[in-house]
């Protein structure tokens, strides 16, 4: 592998994927999710029991880790105060890819951290980049990182809002941080990420979101920061207001990865979000199969090289 085939340990197309819930559809879908994305908070040890099953199947994860409101300030992990316990996820984490003979497993500390809310009072976004430059650091030295003699690489994930200029966002959204406030630079990042959502319908609007429209500016940001290969890290379509809206934006998904190379994993969020959106597809036959013939797609056939 050469270039941003190493960064991100993935040949042959995108990794088709999803979260925890989507894993028993996989009978389904007419096949395993070649990643699976998982949550962990600290002070939460790594693996735990369903996340061991998910990789002594054959399947990779993305891990994120975080702190979020009332926990560990960012000052405090830059400081070292929670090296013991990090350093122990880290070294857990790049164990369990040698144990269950898995090339590459991924990593995010705090995922959308430039979402206010959840997020804060735990640091400014220099102290964001502060403690994610020294908990990279602790796996470089550890020789955890893939380019340092482990497996895993590192996925900075914001929300696909973020990677949005300012002067392009809808209304509310420039209470929503720059991507680049936060960004700790393309030699600690390996793969950038985003989380976006479809919601027409779910929160009493009609959303006129594409995929180009929720990631296509991820898409650029990585490629003007030196053409980093891409994650959608979450990405799902309500049904409301009916069964086709979501059908249909799982096929324009399909296209919308087979069209851009820079991506190399996709990973559905199956699952109930806030409020009244709901991205489950598992009381959607047609759905089902839309999702189905993703997975089955040239595109998604990616694997760990």
């Amino acid at each position: 592998m050469a270039g941003p085939a190493c960064q991100s340990g993935i040949t042959g197309g995108a990794l088709f994927g999803g979260n925890s819930s989507l894993v028993p559809e996989e009978t389904a879908l007419g096949r395993k999710l070649a990643i699976v994305r998982v949550y962990y908070r600290f002070g939460e040890s790594f693996p735990n029991v369903a996340d061991r099953q998910v990789m002594a199947a054959g399947s990779t994860l993305m891990v994120s880790l975080a702190t979020l409101r009332g926990g560990s300030s960012y000052a405090s992990i830059a400081a070292g105060l929670q090296d013991s316990y990090v350093s122990s996820f880290l070294s857990a984490v790049n164990q369990a890819a040698i144990r269950y003979h898995l090339s590459a497993i991924y990593f995010c500390f705090e995922h959308e951290s430039a979402l206010p809310g959840k997020h804060a009072g735990l640091g400014s976004p220099a102290q964001f980049i502060q403690a994610w430059d020294h908990l990279h650091q602790l796996a470089a030295a550890a020789h955890l990182n893939w380019n340092d003699g482990g497996r895993i690489h590192w996925v900075w994930i914001q929300s696909h809002q973020t990677f949005v200029p300012l002067d392009q966002r809808p209304g509310g959204g420039p209470d929503i941080g720059a991507p680049t406030a936060y960004w700790p630079g393309r030699n600690e990042v390996d793969i950038v990420g985003a989380d976006g959502y479809n919601h027409s319908g779910c929160h009493g609007h009609a959303d006129p979101a594409t995929p180009q429209s929720l990631f296509g500016p991820v898409v650029g940001f990585a490629q003007q920061n030196g053409g980093l290969p891409v994650f959608i890290t979450e990405w799902g379509s309500t049904a409301a207001p009916s069964g086709q809206q979501q059908t249909g934006f799982i096929g324009q998904m399909q296209a919308f990865v087979a069209a851009n190379p820079a991506i190399v994993a996709a990973l559905y969020w199956d699952s109930h979000g806030a409020g009244t959106c709901d991205f489950s597809v598992n009381a959607h036959p047609a759905s089902v199969s839309a999702l189905a013939a993703m997975a089955r797609s040239p595109g998604l056939q990616g694997r760990l090289g």
